[in-house]
């Protein structure tokens, strides 16, 4: 279960191999990519298209670091994930577009998946305005799996 960076860092392991103990994943407002939530911020924030900025900066990434923004994909991770997976997101969150929920669960295949909308929550809020039930969701989804 992680929330925001939290959520990212679940989605990019639900790709990988992992050990028989972890049954499902839960992720709470995590983005498709680090390349489209750079990009989304850079309009957001600034008024500024992705390219010449986005494109430099990547590139200086890959020269400095060894990787590019294109690279971190939690999109790409999402779609080999073979655990279930519980995508929560609010509808008024100002930082990671509500609607990269909707692209993140239809990225993740087969059945063993659900959504969890919480309405006017902000980044990170949706525990605080869903209250009781954002936790009885959570756990009525993974309980099949806790066997």
């Amino acid at each position: 279960h992680g929330i925001s960076m939290g959520a990212a860092t679940t989605m990019m392991t639900a790709g990988e191999s992992t050990p028989d103990n972890v049954k499902a994943f839960v992720e709470d407002c995590g983005y498709t990519s680090v390349w489209d939530i750079f990009s989304s911020e850079l309009q957001l924030r600034f008024g500024l298209p992705e390219f010449p900025i986005l494109y430099t900066a990547s590139g200086v990434a890959r020269l400095r670091a060894g990787y590019s923004f294109t690279e971190a994909s939690a999109l790409a991770q999402v779609a080999r994930c073979e655990k279930p997976m519980l995508f929560i997101h609010g509808t008024a969150d100002d930082f990671i577009p509500y609607e990269m929920m909707d692209t993140l669960y239809n990225a993740k295949p087969g059945d063993n998946k659900a959504e969890l909308t919480a309405e006017g929550a902000g980044h990170g809020e949706a525990m605080y305005a869903l209250g009781d039930s954002y936790w009885d969701t959570v756990f009525d989804f993974i309980a099949p799996y806790m066997a």
